[in-house]
């Protein structure tokens, strides 16, 4: 494909499933940070539970990990929650961990989902599927009338994703581990308009965005894009941008609708019924 990285060519989604049954495999903590995988609720978590009322409702947990989430809504009074992953290693771990009368879990694609719920939910995985409008097309077909999509990405309209998102376009860099899209509000706008849905948006976790988390995660992840993209910058370069960046972004308030870290986006289908 014209303009396509080769980072895009070795991840694509179908590799991915061997490389998340090494991630389980061998332990989350071994790759991801304390910010995903202390078990308790992190701040995206927090903040979907809270998004809509979750009694008496059929669930679905697109690309449910080891379950976590799914544990955590399953105590809210849904009346059924299935957790799907294409992960094998994801789901024993989550049948191991995370159990509840309500709660469910099978090894399952989106493409062989069957039933319809009320509720879909797929946190922090359009970014690393093949063709994002696809997937959500998908759910929109096993969504009941007046049910709702609920997604969270990666967002990067902040000092963070603008940082970033030049040393990727500019640089070829791997700024991200397995991401094929780096996603943004106007792209969830354009993919409403395209489903013909409604969409409700609102990005968190602003630290990350903009302030002392940020510095902390340069601090560890810019060395090593430097390293891997083999560009002659040297340390005290990268201490400079990151003091800067400490200096001139992290002191001023950047607290912006779209300067979050994470992006959470719902989608509706568009009807009369007011109560949606």
């Amino acid at each position: 494909m014209p303009g396509e990285r080769e980072f895009d060519k070795k991840y694509k989604n179908s590799s991915l499933k061997l490389f998340y049954d090494k991630v389980y495999k061998k332990g989350e903590t071994k790759h991801f940070t304390p910010f995903v995988t202390k078990n308790i609720p992190t701040d995206e978590i927090k903040e979907i539970l809270k998004e809509v009322n979750w009694k008496n409702k059929l669930v679905l947990d697109v690309g449910c990990g080891t379950g976590l989430f799914a544990f955590k809504v399953s105590k809210l009074g849904p009346k059924q929650i299935l957790g799907i992953d294409f992960s094998k290693e994801a789901i024993e771990i989550a049948t191991k961990t995370h159990k509840n009368n309500n709660l469910q879990y099978q090894v399952l694609d989106v493409k062989e989902i069957k039933s319809k719920y009320d509720i879909i939910v797929s946190l922090g995985t359009l970014e690393h599927m093949d063709n994002p409008l696809k997937t959500l097309k998908i759910l929109k077909k096993h969504l009941s009338k007046n049910g709702k999509i609920i997604v969270t990405s990666p967002n990067w309209t902040n000092p963070r994703g603008y940082i970033l998102m030049t040393l990727l376009h500019l640089f070829n860099a791997p700024i991200t581990l397995v991401d094929l899209h780096y996603q943004t509000p106007i792209d969830f706008q354009n993919y409403a308009k395209k489903l013909d849905m409604r969409l409700k948006w609102r990005t968190f976790d602003r630290d990350w965005g903009h302030g002392n988390t940020l510095i902390a995660d340069f601090e560890k992840r810019l060395p090593n894009i430097i390293k891997d993209t083999k560009l002659k910058v040297t340390q005290t370069q990268i201490q400079s941008l990151i003091q800067w960046t400490k200096t001139n972004v992290v002191s001023f308030n950047n607290d912006l609708p779209h300067s979050g870290a994470i992006g959470l986006y719902v989608f509706s289908n568009k009807n009369k019924n007011k109560n949606n």
